[in-house]
């Protein structure tokens, strides 16, 4: 589809006329005749007319029209659509727009700030200049409905609601978060304790046997409510006695890798942050540490949790119109997990470490 301004330059380059000769035909000054060819400019609803008048069209194809067109498309312009100050620089008719709302532009200022955990005047300040947007004015002023609910027109003819008024080009947004990204970091990694053992078999075996013992303690004790305080030492005893199975049965790369010095959740900065390719899952997935506040794990450093569960942190750094910077944390989880095949037990180690023996603990899986 042409836009406006194509449009009346085909049909001028048709009739083998000029801007001039269209601008004295129609007392329009040739300033804004040349607007509105460019494209910086869209005629309003007196000129959108005369215009259309002129070059014996009826301007229906290109400007959506108010309450004054009837049914079987006769009828006056009652109004254009205004270009507001922050959309239109791109779109020129009412058709390209709905069209954008439904392929491009999809992602409401709403969206943001949910997905980025940040207010309104938060995204207005650091995401909005940087991406395209449609506005949609909602024909209202000091509460009174003075003009078309473009809202509701958009909702009606794509059949979803349209709340918000602004909606954004979701390739832009998304391009703009991956050019924010400062770092992508990791500091641990958790692994099932059986690649650090020799036999692997016999591990499991070890384990099992200390898991039918504890059961049968744990049996006594719940039947008995006056079990000896003894007893749940001894329980207390076998469970720290089966978590250390595979200290007892390290194999050599086991071994180098306890001598090192463990990660610690009591002091996370001393783990060394890894650089590490970013995961390939959509941004909406992305944690924002504020969102697991309530977890008993999260002190107050916020951070902890994923510390211990071998998460990726994602480093974000967005500027103002004024060139101030702010920076937001992100967290992913670890695309590359590993699961156990024989215990269920697990052992944390620093990310640094990983990559040094990944290779040889995951051949000898």
């Amino acid at each position: 589809m042409l836009t406006v301004n194509e449009n009346i330059k085909e049909i001028l380059r048709k009739k083998s006329m000029t801007q001039k000769q269209m601008a004295e035909a129609l007392g329009i000054s040739e300033c804004s005749i040349s607007r509105y060819l460019k494209g910086t400019r869209i005629p309003q609803a007196e000129d959108a007319q005369k215009i259309a008048d002129f070059l014996g069209v009826y301007p229906k194809e290109w400007f959506p029209l108010q309450n004054g067109e009837s049914a079987d498309g006769q009828g006056t312009v009652q109004e254009v659509l205004k270009p507001s100050r922050q959309s239109w620089e791109q779109l020129r008719t009412w058709p390209e727009a709905v069209r954008a709302l439904s392929t491009t532009h999809t992602i409401s200022v709403a969206d943001i700030c949910q997905i980025l955990h940040a207010p309104r005047s938060w995204v207005n300040r650091y995401i909005l200049p940087h991406i395209d947007k449609i506005y949609l004015p909602d024909g209202k002023r000091a509460g009174k409905e003075i003009n078309t609910n473009w809202k509701e027109v958009a909702a009606l003819q794509l059949g979803k609601d349209m709340q918000d008024s602004t909606w954004c080009c979701k390739e832009d947004f998304d391009n703009l978060i991956m050019g924010s990204i400062v770092s992508v970091t990791k500091q641990t990694k958790l692994i099932p304790a059986e690649l650090l053992v020799q036999d692997k078999k016999a591990f499991a075996e070890e384990y099992a046997r200390y898991s039918e013992k504890i059961a049968d303690l744990a049996e006594k004790l719940n039947s008995d409510a006056h079990a000896p305080m003894d007893k749940y030492i001894e329980l207390a005893d076998l469970k720290k006695q089966q978590l250390q199975c595979y200290r007892r049965q390290l194999s050599n790369e086991g071994r180098q890798i306890l001598r090192g010095k463990m990660p610690s959740a009591g002091n996370p900065d001393a783990t060394k942050s890894i650089p590490v390719r970013l995961p390939s899952v959509p941004i909406e997935k992305w944690v924002f540490p504020e969102e697991l506040k309530d977890f008993a794990e999260i002190e107050e450093t916020g951070h902890r949790y994923f510390f211990k569960n071998g998460y990726i942190r994602i480093l974000l750094s967005f500027i103002d119109g004024n060139g101030n910077s702010v920076r937001k944390t992100f967290y992913a989880a670890d695309p590359e997990t590993l699961y156990h095949k024989y215990v269920e037990e697990y052992v944390l180690i620093s990310e640094e470490v990983w990559q040094m023996y990944a290779i040889r603990l995951m051949s000898r899986r």
